[in-house]
């Protein structure tokens, strides 16, 4: 029997062999569709269709490219490839997009269509029309090219430990080292590495943050913060929605971590907790998952078909079409992603694998992600086929969760197990305090622009301690106000970050229904996979489940399932 691999899906309305790398082929293209009759309702489905297409096609050219890039992120040849295809090609079709969408927006045949699945097409475009500025198109180019450059500095960074050259992702791997030495000098060599590119990387982000502003100027907005709240289609919750979601992080985990902090500092028989023991297993034994990367990915395999065949038999059909590059070397890029090839009709994992339990959960996470693509590639609608990121990474983060009970493969020792399973729920549950502080961070550079590097930093400090866990940082003032320059989202992906602290409450509601009726909420989770986003935003967490709320009552409940479960271990 063959292995399973991904069958490209076929081009519907546009030639195998047209070239869509070339701007003198997509400019034909693009033409011809602002030409197309439409004259029916049919015809201005066809259209749609047609659009969404032609765009995919696109998406997935530029995909390829960022893929390339990042694995090879100190090649100067790959970053400019990425560079020329978005400025010459990708950014040339941005304006066609928005003619192309106004053709349906005025659309006498609009009205005709069937609501229950137009409706909410209707919303998105309007929102795109509304928010499109030409003149912005040259800044959001720069703006690429610029934020490109942070995952080359980072990930050309290297350090000599013991005689051997680590990036800062590799030696990341010793705060997992029983010995406190080792791990309190690991720490202080990497954030002395850090230290060393501070300038660097304050001034790039300068940069970014100038080329950022006059984009929400443009659009009529006050400041980028509100920009990219509208521009991001956050129609469900308003921006006091996310202070009250910081509030009651506050008021509700703060306090829960803090204690899960004060047993970890007492088990390691600590006076006081440092950040360099935050990672490491108290009873000293050391996790070890994986030794190599045919073992981890044949290992997620496994578990995946356990939750479900079909999620198994979709990652083996990733690995036997080399959609997956997963370990961490010198020269690539940080950080890990699931991107959507839309023609291909499979997506690519992208990670930075160095034999660690975080590994798993980042493939496990992804591999939610990846699911998510395949349960939409027969979506037809460009703007159906890709959700929004609290909708994305509530299927990733479930699927962390969902796998709980199967990382017996990783871990066949009963007591590692239930070391890694109270790992994944206190990891999950104290994440929350950093994505606040993330997220806090932006609010306020954003909406305090005329801002210097060192206020900046110290802001970062003061978010620290507002959302402190019990983590002791006496005399490690300057690491504490530079910890946020190893953050990507904060460079590369404005206001990207929230987003998960929303999936994650939702991750943890729809591991509680996993727990109550296992079967149940599996086909919720799936048919929330399915829908992609032809709903709006709390239609499907509904659809999934589970609740949209943001309230301390509601948190507090959650904080006490996790709690339980983890009483249980």
């Amino acid at each position: 029997m063959s292995a399973p691999v991904i069958k490209k899906q076929p081009r519907k309305f546009f030639p195998e062999e047209l070239d869509l790398s070339e701007w003198s082929n997509v400019e034909r293209e693009l033409n011809s569709l602002l030409e197309f009759g439409i004259s029916s309702e049919k015809d201005l489905e066809t259209f749609l269709e047609r659009f969404s297409e032609l765009y995919m096609i696109l998406q997935e050219q530029l995909a390829w490219r960022y893929i390339k890039m990042t694995c090879k992120a100190d090649d100067e040849k790959l970053r400019q490839e990425y560079s020329n295809f978005y400025a010459k090609v990708f950014s040339k079709a941005e304006p066609y997009r928005i003619k192309l969408m106004k053709r349906f927006y005025d659309s006498p045949y609009k009205k005709r269509l069937d609501r229950s699945r137009y409706a909410h097409l209707d919303r998105l475009i309007s929102n795109r029309i509304e928010l499109f500025r030409e003149e912005n198109l040259p800044l959001e180019i720069k703006e690429k090219e610029l934020s490109s450059k942070f995952g080359s500095i980072i990930g050309s960074l290297t350090i000599d430990y013991k005689g051997k050259e680590y990036t800062i992702m590799q030696l990341s791997k010793f705060q997992h080292e029983p010995d406190r030495k080792v791990r309190e000098e690991t720490w202080k060599l990497m954030m002395n590495k850090l230290s060393s590119v501070r300038d660097t990387l304050e001034n790039l982000f300068d940069k970014l943050k100038e080329i950022r502003i006059p984009q929400a100027k443009n659009a009529g907005f006050d400041n980028y913060r509100d920009y990219m709240h509208a521009r991001k289609q956050r129609f469900a919750y308003s921006v006091e929605d996310i202070f009250r979601f910081h509030n009651s992080v506050e008021s509700v985990v703060v306090p829960f971590v803090k204690k899960l902090n004060k047993e970890r500092r007492e088990q390691l028989k600590l006076e006081t907790l440092r950040p360099w023991d935050t990672v490491v297993e108290p009873s000293g034994r050391i996790l070890k998952p994986f030794e190599n990367i045919d073992e981890f990915v044949d290992k997620a395999i496994k578990i995946l078909s356990k939750l479900d065949p079909e999620f198994g038999i979709n990652l083996e059909k990733m690995k036997n079409s080399g959609l997956l590059d997963l370990e961490n070397r010198k020269g690539k890029a940080p950080g890990g992603y699931n991107y959507p090839l839309d023609e291909t009709g499979a997506p690519f994992i992208f990670m930075n694998a160095t034999g660690v339990p975080e590994n798993v959960r980042t493939l496990l996470h992804e591999s939610g992600h990846a699911m998510h693509s395949f349960a939409t590639v027969k979506e037809r609608l460009l703007l159906y086929k890709h959700t929004p990121h609290e909708a994305a990474e509530l299927a990733s983060m479930s699927m962390e969760l969902l796998t709980l009970d199967y990382l017996n493969e990783y871990y066949p020792d009963s007591e590692d197990l239930k070391l890694a399973k109270r790992k994944e729920l206190v990891g999950t549950i104290s994440f929350l305090p950093w994505c606040m502080i993330v997220d806090a961070f932006q609010q306020w550079i954003y909406t305090n622009p005329d801002h210097s590097p060192d206020e900046r930093d110290d802001y970062f400090a003061s978010l620290v301690d507002r959302f402190n866990t019990g983590i002791n940082w006496t005399g490690l003032e300057k690491e504490k106000r530079i910890r946020w320059l190893l953050q990507p989202h904060i460079m590369t992906s404005p206001f990207y970050y929230i987003e998960y602290g929303i999936a994650q409450l939702g991750a943890i509601a729809l591991y509680r229904n996993f727990k109550r009726n296992p079967e149940k909420a599996l086909k919720q989770y799936k048919n929330f996979l399915s829908l992609g986003h032809s709903r709006p935003l709390d239609e499907l967490y509904k659809a999934a489940g589970i609740d949209f709320d943001f309230s301390e009552g509601y948190i507090a409940e959650l904080v006490e399932f996790v709690k339980g479960e983890l009483e249980k271990l």
